[in-house]
Protein backbone atom coordinates (compact mmCIF):
# COMPACT_ATOMS: atom_id res chain seq x y z
CA UNK A 1 0.00 0.00 0.00
CA UNK A 2 3.05 2.28 0.01
CA UNK A 3 2.14 3.56 -3.43
CA UNK A 4 -1.38 4.61 -2.36
CA UNK A 5 -2.50 8.06 -1.20
CA UNK A 6 -5.45 8.96 1.01
CA UNK A 7 -6.91 12.42 1.60
CA UNK A 8 -8.75 12.76 4.93
CA UNK A 9 -11.30 15.60 4.89
CA UNK A 10 -12.62 16.22 8.41
CA UNK A 11 -12.88 19.24 10.69
CA UNK A 12 -12.38 17.29 13.95
CA UNK A 13 -8.66 17.28 14.73
CA UNK A 14 -8.97 14.38 17.19
CA UNK A 15 -10.67 12.22 14.59
CA UNK A 16 -8.07 13.18 11.99
CA UNK A 17 -5.21 12.24 14.34
CA UNK A 18 -6.85 8.89 15.12
CA UNK A 19 -7.44 8.13 11.43
CA UNK A 20 -3.84 9.03 10.61
CA UNK A 21 -2.59 6.66 13.35
CA UNK A 22 -4.77 3.85 12.02
CA UNK A 23 -3.88 4.46 8.36
CA UNK A 24 -0.14 4.65 9.04
CA UNK A 25 -0.37 0.97 9.99
CA UNK A 26 -1.09 0.08 6.37
CA UNK A 27 1.66 2.29 4.98
CA UNK A 28 -0.27 4.76 2.84
CA UNK A 29 0.63 8.39 2.19
CA UNK A 30 -1.82 10.65 4.03
CA UNK A 31 -2.91 14.23 3.40
CA UNK A 32 -5.59 16.20 5.26
CA UNK A 33 -8.06 19.02 4.72
CA UNK A 34 -10.30 20.67 7.37
CA UNK A 35 -13.37 21.20 5.16
CA UNK A 36 -14.87 20.35 1.80
CA UNK A 37 -13.70 23.52 0.05
CA UNK A 38 -10.05 22.81 0.81
CA UNK A 39 -10.75 19.11 0.24
CA UNK A 40 -11.79 19.82 -3.35
CA UNK A 41 -8.63 21.85 -3.99
CA UNK A 42 -6.42 19.10 -2.55
CA UNK A 43 -8.32 16.36 -4.39
CA UNK A 44 -7.54 17.97 -7.75
CA UNK A 45 -3.93 18.80 -6.77
CA UNK A 46 -3.09 15.39 -5.28
CA UNK A 47 -5.47 13.04 -7.13
CA UNK A 48 -5.43 10.66 -4.13
CA UNK A 49 -6.42 7.03 -4.58
CA UNK A 50 -9.11 7.47 -1.92
CA UNK A 51 -10.81 10.41 -0.20
CA UNK A 52 -12.08 9.65 3.29
CA UNK A 53 -14.44 12.47 4.23
CA UNK A 54 -16.80 13.53 6.94
CA UNK A 55 -20.25 14.75 5.97
CA UNK A 56 -20.90 17.46 8.57
CA UNK A 57 -18.19 20.13 8.21
CA UNK A 58 -18.04 23.92 8.24
CA UNK A 59 -17.44 25.99 5.09
CA UNK A 60 -18.51 23.13 2.77
CA UNK A 61 -20.09 19.85 3.84
CA UNK A 62 -19.28 16.42 2.44
CA UNK A 63 -22.42 16.21 0.30
CA UNK A 64 -21.54 19.41 -1.53
CA UNK A 65 -17.91 18.38 -1.82
CA UNK A 66 -18.59 15.00 -3.44
CA UNK A 67 -21.33 16.39 -5.70
CA UNK A 68 -18.95 19.12 -6.89
CA UNK A 69 -16.14 16.65 -7.53
CA UNK A 70 -18.37 14.23 -9.43
CA UNK A 71 -20.00 17.03 -11.47
CA UNK A 72 -16.52 18.01 -12.63
CA UNK A 73 -15.47 14.51 -13.62
CA UNK A 74 -13.66 13.23 -10.53
CA UNK A 75 -13.54 9.42 -10.85
CA UNK A 76 -11.42 8.29 -7.88
CA UNK A 77 -12.81 6.61 -4.74
CA UNK A 78 -14.70 8.79 -2.28
CA UNK A 79 -15.70 7.24 1.05
CA UNK A 80 -18.02 8.92 3.55
CA UNK A 81 -16.76 8.45 7.11
CA UNK A 82 -19.37 9.91 9.42
CA UNK A 83 -21.25 9.49 12.68
CA UNK A 84 -24.55 9.85 10.80
CA UNK A 85 -25.46 6.18 10.58
CA UNK A 86 -29.18 6.21 9.84
CA UNK A 87 -30.09 4.23 6.73
CA UNK A 88 -31.31 7.47 5.14
CA UNK A 89 -27.89 9.10 5.68
CA UNK A 90 -26.09 6.12 4.15
CA UNK A 91 -28.36 6.22 1.10
CA UNK A 92 -27.90 9.99 0.73
CA UNK A 93 -24.10 9.73 0.77
CA UNK A 94 -24.18 7.08 -1.96
CA UNK A 95 -26.73 9.09 -3.97
CA UNK A 96 -24.49 12.18 -3.63
CA UNK A 97 -21.62 10.31 -5.27
CA UNK A 98 -19.75 8.46 -2.54
CA UNK A 99 -18.55 4.97 -3.38
CA UNK A 100 -18.77 3.60 0.15
CA UNK A 101 -19.83 4.48 3.69
CA UNK A 102 -17.90 3.87 6.93
CA UNK A 103 -19.57 4.68 10.26
CA UNK A 104 -17.78 6.54 13.06
CA UNK A 105 -16.44 5.50 15.40
CA UNK A 106 -14.55 3.29 12.97
CA UNK A 107 -14.49 -0.39 13.85
CA UNK A 108 -11.74 -2.92 14.29
CA UNK A 109 -12.06 -3.81 10.60
CA UNK A 110 -11.27 -0.23 9.45
CA UNK A 111 -7.79 -0.97 8.12
CA UNK A 112 -8.87 -4.14 6.33
CA UNK A 113 -11.80 -2.27 4.71
CA UNK A 114 -9.46 0.49 3.50
CA UNK A 115 -7.03 -2.11 2.13
CA UNK A 116 -9.91 -3.83 0.35
CA UNK A 117 -11.08 -0.54 -1.18
CA UNK A 118 -7.56 0.48 -2.23
CA UNK A 119 -6.95 -2.94 -3.75
CA UNK A 120 -9.80 -2.28 -6.15
CA UNK A 121 -8.01 0.88 -7.41
CA UNK A 122 -5.73 0.59 -10.43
Amino acid sequence: MKDKTILIVDDDEKIVRMLIRRLKKIGVTIHTAPNGKIGIEKAWDLMPDLILMDIQMPVMDGYTMVKTLRANGYKKLVVACTASVRAKDTQETIAAGCDYFIAKPVGLDFESKIIELLSSVQ
